[in-house]
């Protein structure tokens, strides 16, 4: 079973150029479960999945931000992106 740790919250706004999610990350979180950080050619990344609640909470926050497992996503090894023709240097 994936374990699922909600490192956040925000909102959505529309503005001019259409809409967007204004989030807000606990980087109190991100340190208690030092397991979301992801180290790759030596820079640090924390894959997030930004979704929209159903409804929104007393504060009026209808957006999550968490970070699932990585147990079950198919990630890229270091090799494999290496033989790569069309690499770009990125880890995504």
């Amino acid at each position: 079973m994936s374990e699922t740790i909600y490192l956040g919250s925000g909102k959505t706004v529309t503005g001019q150029y259409g809409e967007f999610f204004n989030v807000t990350l606990n980087l109190d979180k991100i340190k208690q479960n030092p397991n979301v950080v992801e180290d790759y050619k030596g820079n640090k990344f924390v894959r997030l999945r930004i979704s929209k609640k159903d409804k929104a909470d007393q504060f009026g926050k209808n957006v999550n931000v968490v970070w699932n497992d990585p147990s079950k996503i198919k990630r890229k090894t270091e090799t494999q992106t290496a033989s790569s023709s069309d690499d770009v240097g990125l880890p995504f």
